[in-house]
């Protein structure tokens, strides 16, 4: 299976750019602010591939696909603007109709993800980038590089899964965020929240600086594997976070890594109305007065159930401490296609800090 980052490693030989746009056109004038929590995530990026078989993607024609991508677009089409900034600096969404980028890969490289950040020339920088790659065993991949700053991991499953609706001839609804759907209560104390890390100016080109080199190495571990050794009231999210914590402390040595970061999706994001935004995950932040190498998972799970929920201000999130990320209840499997969910989904997360990040995401109900 080809990697989940770094386009470009490899010789491309057959790639066909294209822009999807809405239909009709998008009101003049029409602009979208973002929040401060959708700036704090600005450096950040969301990478998935959806995995389709070949008899469920026989019937994928590229039009087609992009015929559906237009109705989606008609409801949300903020997300195919481009960004502009006010006198003061601070950025906005001008709703222009500009598109995004669609990739069509013709043979297959090493990379399923086009991978492209917002920048330098805000105005001209799509926020998504779609990539289409068609197997020689006729399975079909579609690869979505998606800017954090439009939403978080449950806003780009409920992006793909009413696309996956619109294919099969339902009617679709997605409401513009207001503000207080997406508000969120901002610090006022003046303290800095713990999950945060302040970084140079960044100017136009939204990359994360980082002083390490990062790489990724995926894993599948299951549920029932867990409960079956663990007391069965512990959150296997939590259990899972607590042993790779330890094991990083003892490789890391001294100093070790007594802060982390959780983020984990809002108990009461299933009473909310799915759209796309940055509110449907908590950032919660940990802190222990011990050795983590020395204590015993109990402990370290005591001190997770004590975590500190953050307010957010225009910084790094992820990598700006260990950071672990629950992305198992994200429901990535509901983008069917004629009624199949995917045979595999991988997810992961760009731009992250040099503390790193563990990210947890379901497998398929077959492989679990």
């Amino acid at each position: 299976m080809g990697r989940l980052q770094e386009e470009g490693s490899s010789p491309i030989h057959s790639v066909r750019f294209s822009t999807v746009s809405a239909s009709p056109p998008t009101e003049t004038g029409m602009t979208h602010e973002p929040t401060g929590l959708d700036l704090a995530m600005k450096l950040h990026y969301l990478k998935v591939v959806y995995i389709y078989s070949a008899e469920t993607a026989r019937d994928l024609t590229v039009m087609h696909v992009k015929g559906h991508l237009l109705q989606l677009f008609d409801h949300i089409p903020w997300i195919i603007g481009r960004f502009r900034r006010h006198d003061s600096g601070r950025p906005f969404i001008k709703c222009n109709d500009c598109g995004t980028r669609f990739v069509e890969n013709r043979s297959v490289d090493e990379s399923l993800v086009y991978n492209k950040p917002v920048g330098p020339e805000l105005a001209y920088s799509p926020l998504i980038y779609i990539k289409m790659t068609r197997f020689k065993c006729g399975g079909l991949a579609f690869a979505l590089s998606w800017a954090h700053i439009m939403g978080d991991p449950f806003s780009l499953s409920h992006f793909f899964n009413l696309w996956s609706r619109t294919l099969a001839g339902e009617e679709i609804y997605c409401p513009k965020p207001t503000d207080l759907q997406r508000g969120f209560p901002n610090p006022t104390t003046g303290k800095k929240p713990g999950c945060i890390k302040p970084v140079d100016p960044v100017g136009d080109l939204w990359v994360a600086p980082n002083n390490s080199k990062m790489t990724t190495y995926s894993f599948n571990v299951t549920v029932n594997y867990i409960k079956s050794h663990f007391s069965p009231n512990k959150n296997e999210f939590e259990i899972l976070s607590g042993i790779i914590w330890k094991c990083i402390a003892k490789a890391r040595g001294k100093p070790e890594p007594v802060a982390i970061t959780i983020i984990r999706p809002d108990p009461n994001y299933e009473l909310k109305q799915r759209a796309v935004r940055n509110t449907q995950m908590m950032i919660s932040s940990v802190h222990v007065d011990f050795s983590v190498v020395d204590a015993n998972l109990d402990e370290i799970l005591k001190a997770m159930g004590e975590r500190r929920d953050d307010g957010v201000l225009d910084f790094i999130v992820y990598g700006a401490k260990l950071t672990f990320v629950d992305m198992s209840e994200v429901d990535f499997y509901e983008a069917k296609v004629r009624e199949t969910s995917p045979t595999s989904v991988y997810c992961n997360v760009q731009g992250i800090g040099d503390d790193g990040a563990v990210v947890f995401f379901p497998a398929a109900e077959k492989e679990e």
